[in-house]
């Protein structure tokens, strides 16, 4: 059976919850996509009329288009729960949508609206995932008989990997990848810029 050290319980806990709610998020979302393509199996024409704003989240409006299609002989006019960061489509542009049959005020716009909770749903996923292989890394080091010390600062940096990694993907999802892969570039200059002058100091000492 499996012994866990005390001084360790709280931090495994900690990690195992958050994994399993990254992972039930993710899942939950990919899901969720699925089962909306599946139920709006109807496809229809729609053109966009025009944006509705959310509050800010973050330092960032959030946007989503209002869709007029037609389905029969009557015509409909709404929104789908997918939140973009910009105007994605023009005023006037027409698109394609999936709507329910049995319930046509249900729809979502193709090729936009389940990408966007697909790819939400892996980031979680990804997210879950990673969390849960810094948790049984940490177990096994823990069981590994190696100096306290040392082990210690394997744990420490494993964590806080696990953290920036974390930081990034968020941030990824949130902003885009070009905009993180750019403030993760000037981040890393910075970190060398700083290495180079502490090892040029610590030479004049």
């Amino acid at each position: 059976m499996l012994s866990i050290k005390k001084s360790i319980l709280p931090l495994v806990l900690f990690l195992g919850l958050f994994a399993f709610g990254f992972c039930t998020i993710g899942a939950g979302l990919c899901y969720s996509a699925r089962m909306k393509e599946k139920t709006c199996s109807a496809v229809a024409e729609g053109r966009v009329i025009e944006y509705r704003k959310n509050s800010y989240i973050g330092q960032k409006r959030r946007f989503t288009p209002v869709v007029e299609y037609q389905v029969g002989n009557e015509i409909f006019a709404g929104e789908t729960n997918v939140w973009y960061s910009s105007r994605t489509f023009e005023i006037g542009e027409y698109v394609m949508i999936g709507y329910n049959p049995t319930n046509p005020e249900e729809f979502y716009i193709k090729s936009y609206d389940l990408n966007i909770l697909t790819r939400m749903g892996i980031v979680f996923l990804v997210i879950g995932g990673g969390i849960l292989a810094i948790t049984v890394t940490v177990l096994i080091l823990d069981k590994n008989r190696m100096d306290k010390e040392k082990k210690k600062t394997i744990q420490t940096g494993i964590i806080v990997g696990g953290i920036v990694l974390f930081i990034f993907v968020v941030f990824a999802a949130l902003a885009g990848l070009k905009n993180t892969l750019c403030v993760s570039g000037v981040m890393g200059l910075f970190a060398l810029f700083g290495r180079f002058h502490n090892k040029r100091m610590e030479k004049k000492g």
